[in-house]
């Protein structure tokens, strides 16, 4: 759905748009993610919520690998020295609880870690977010993400993306089994001073099948995705495509969950 979930998202892993979200856990849910991207680039992620009564507890991890890179001196050489493969990963422990059923607040402590080559970098994070059920199918979201120190290799140090979102989404029942959502976003990177904003639709018949189309608005480059999902009681599949831009083909995401 165009990469929207701070009102829409749903899962364990929505946690990541919105930590107020984890609040739609039942009882509990596992989730696990694969994303292909370009050439060797791929991203995967684990996450997982427990519903302990009064609060909800949510625990994650993402990895993502930049592929495998040849190591050459400064001095040009007929064979590498080597091969590495740079990783980035992240581990989410989460916490949410609801107010009343209308309001649902939730909050992520987060670990940042990066290493390339012998060089590794680390820090820790907060995110925030509420969730708010105004009327019967429209939910409002607000949250705030990547607020952390700077980490910092041997030499450098680089920004973390500190962002705030806003959005919101409506669900519309349609004759039948059939279901329409609705969800819209924007994001501001506060440090950069970047907006960008999403918007996406969802089609759904007897709580089972789901067709979904989204449009990112970037800062640079814009692109459509497309997706499908199925969910057999504790069990649920989804599936997503989004072509890139300047004919770099195409990026896949796939996800499996257990649970409600």
């Amino acid at each position: 759905m165009g990469n929207t979930g701070v009102a829409s998202g749903e899962g364990p892993q929505a946690m990541v748009w919105n930590p107020a979200s984890s609040i739609l856990t039942e009882g509990f849910q596992l989730r696990v993610s694969y994303a292909k991207w370009l050439l060797d680039t791929h991203h995967s992620s684990l996450f997982l919520v427990r519903n302990l009564g009064f609060v909800r507890l949510g625990v994650g991890a993402v990895a993502f690998s930049a592929g495998r890179f040849e190591h050459r001196a400064e001095v040009p050489l007929e064979e590498p020295l080597g091969y590495f493969t740079p990783v980035d990963m992240t581990a989410h422990l989460n916490v949410a609880r609801s107010f009343g059923g209308v309001v649902s607040l939730g909050v992520s402590g987060r670990y940042y870690y990066s290493k390339i080559l012998e060089h590794q970098a680390n820090s820790i994070g907060l995110d925030a977010g509420m969730r708010l059920v105004p009327l019967r199918g429209l939910v409002l979201g607000v949250s705030v993400a990547d607020f952390s120190r700077n980490p910092a290799y041997h030499r450098e140090t680089f920004r973390m993306p500190f962002r705030a979102r806003a959005g919101a989404s409506y669900e519309l029942r349609l004759g039948g089994e059939f279901g329409l959502q609705f969800a819209g976003e924007g994001s501001y990177f506060i440090l950069s001073e970047r907006f960008t904003g999403q918007g996406g639709i969802e089609l759904g018949w007897a709580e089972t099948l789901f067709l979904r189309t989204g449009y990112e608005w970037l800062h640079t480059r814009s692109r459509f995705g497309f997706g499908l999902g199925l969910a057999l009681g504790r069990f649920s599949f989804d599936y997503a495509l989004t072509p890139l831009n300047d004919n770099l083909g195409l990026a896949h995401r796939v996800s499996v969950g257990l649970g409600r």
